[in-house]
């Protein structure tokens, strides 16, 4: 029940001042403000770097990885870069990219909402993907998934429409 409270609650802490298109960090916090009071940019800030601590590692690494072992090379953190040089090398190249779009000035919100768009089309036929592999028994072997898992492409199907719905509704505005 605490959810459905909140997004009437979250809305009308975003939309006080009439400001609908968040930029910054900076506006993102001062959208707090009428929750928060003067307090508003240091829970922010303890957000914003707990999320960053926790999601850094996990991002910089999961395009590698996946990258790495589909051309079946060695990945992971827990070898050594000469271990896993292709791992590494696609750490830095991603490092790197987020450091050159930083410092050409590319708007971090916008480029946020960009990848979740992204995200959202490619989950479908990756879903599907998954779901084809794991059904597989020249690929998994006796260890492909049972009658109950092979029936549930719902979650593909729904993930699908909504990109449709994404694209239909007009509603990217990257």
């Amino acid at each position: 029940m605490d959810d459905l409270r909140s997004a009437p609650a979250t809305a009308e802490t975003l939309h006080t001042r009439h400001e609908t298109n968040i930029q910054s960090a900076a506006q993102a916090a001062e959208a707090l403000k009428p929750l928060a009071g003067h307090f508003a940019s240091v829970i922010f800030a303890l957000g914003f770097i707990g999320s960053g601590l926790l999601a850094i590692p996990v991002l910089a690494g999961s395009g590698p990885v996946g990258m790495a072992g589909l051309v079946g090379k060695k990945w992971g953190f827990s070898r050594s870069v000469r271990k896993a040089p292709v791992f590494y090398g696609l750490v830095a190249f991603g490092t790197a990219g987020g450091t050159a779009l930083s410092l050409l000035h590319v708007n971090p919100i916008k480029l946020l909402v960009f990848v979740a768009v992204i995200n959202g089309v490619i989950a479908a036929p990756f879903l599907v993907m998954v779901m084809w592999i794991s059904s597989s028994t020249t690929i998994m072997g006796g260890y492909v998934n049972g009658r109950a898992a092979k029936s549930r492409m719902d979650t593909a199907v729904l993930m699908a429409v909504a990109a449709v719905l994404l694209f239909a509704t007009g509603s990217v505005t990257v």
